[in-house]
């Protein structure tokens, strides 16, 4: 009996071992179901099941995507380097019908993204058209820094009560001139504030850029913008990927700096992640004499939305330690409740962010019913 009992204990502490600190793969679930999982497809553009499909819009992570009700559509604001800026216009079914893309050193010397608005040195594109178009400044006003701060407040007043849109840029292509920029009628005017030697009006309050006359702060004029949700990890859609533990200490009764969050979200569907497999490993820590402390491999999942099945494999990670959740990097967003009714869109994005086991998958999925 005490013979059977240590060989239960050295075969336990072997296992131990090999799972804690090789990449072979002793998971009984894995070893069970390795064949079938093994024949699931990968994370790609076009997969189809059940009423839906899948289509790739993006090959980067941590990507801002925004939806505007009043034109029910969606904006995909697509960073795909320092440099390379792709902003995406989205519609309600699903499809691309609008692209830039824009390079710094080639097509402008400043690109700057403000609500549906991306802004060049000389001319703003309105995403919120129909069909977005280069529309030229009709006048830029105290480029040369010339307007007395009376002069300036009296010009901003005057455009301000006509314009239709109102936006305040804190970067623009001068060296420390902020700027306001005001679309009436369709046409744009560019006002320039004064550089630093000069009064401030344009000012920075957290991730917003604000404007204050006379103590009284002037809002903008924009297009209702919201941010979608992934209701099961508590995940917003903006490129920080906020989450409602992160939000919920700066939120007030007086005011919250993400309104988003009050906002109801049902779940858009169910990622299960049935089993990891190991492929690789990396070691890290002070004196770590060659323990694993995070895993590389292949994660297999299950994708349940209205009752449709997909399966599929993708790249994941996991630290090392039995309570240890694989890190799939995987969010499945859709729109505050009360917008469902325009649009039944999901998007599912894989925002690996670093190159150890990087497979090319990153990036935005649109979700949509097929025939749309």
């Amino acid at each position: 009996m005490k013979n059977m009992l240590l060989i239960i204990l050295v075969a336990f502490i072997a296992i131990f071992l090999l799972e804690s600190c090789t990449t072979i793969n002793l998971s009984p679930k894995l070893l069970v179901n390795k064949s079938k999982y093994n024949k699931f497809p990968e994370l790609s553009d076009g997969l189809e099941w059940g009423t839906f499909k899948m289509n790739r819009i993006t090959e980067t992570s941590g990507v801002n995507l925004r939806y505007f009700p009043q034109k029910n559509f969606f904006l995909v604001s697509n960073y795909i380097s320092l440099q390379e800026f792709n902003p995406i216009k989205i519609d309600s079914l699903g499809n691309t019908v609008f692209q830039l893309n824009l390079y710094k050193r080639n097509d402008a010397d400043f690109i700057d993204a403000i609500n549906c608005f991306v802004i060049l040195s000389n001319e703003v594109y309105d995403f919120s058209a129909d069909k977005p178009t280069a529309v030229p400044f009709s006048e830029v006003l105290n480029k040369e820094n010339t307007f007395t701060s009376e002069k300036w407040i009296e010009t901003f007043e005057a455009h301000y009560q006509q314009a239709d849109i109102v936006l305040y840029g804190w970067i623009t292509e001068l060296q420390s001139a902020q700027c306001v920029y005001f679309q009436t009628a369709g046409k744009w005017v560019k006002l320039y504030e004064f550089d630093s030697s000069g009064p401030s009006f344009i000012y920075p309050d957290g991730s917003k850029i604000k404007c204050k006359i006379n103590r009284k702060e002037i809002p903008e004029k924009l297009y209702e913008e919201h941010f979608l949700k992934d209701a099961t990890n508590l995940t917003y859609s903006n490129e920080h990927r906020y989450t409602d533990e992160y939000i919920t200490p700066y939120t007030s009764a007086e005011a919250s700096f993400f309104p988003d969050q009050a906002l109801t979200y049902k779940k858009a569907g169910e990622i299960k992640t049935l089993a990891f497999s190991k492929e690789m490993s990396t070691s890290d820590g002070y004196m770590n004499p060659g323990i694993p402390t995070r895993f590389y491999g292949t994660a297999f999942y299950e994708l349940n939305i209205d009752g449709d099945i997909l399966n599929f494999k993708n790249n994941a990670i996991k630290s090392n330690g039995f309570s240890e959740k694989t890190e799939t990097d995987l969010f499945l967003f859709s729109l505050p409740e009360k917008f469902l009714k325009k649009s039944a869109l999901r998007f599912l994005t894989y925002d690996y962010g670093i190159n150890v086991h990087e497979n090319g998958k990153k990036g935005v999925y649109v979700i949509r019913k097929k025939g749309n």
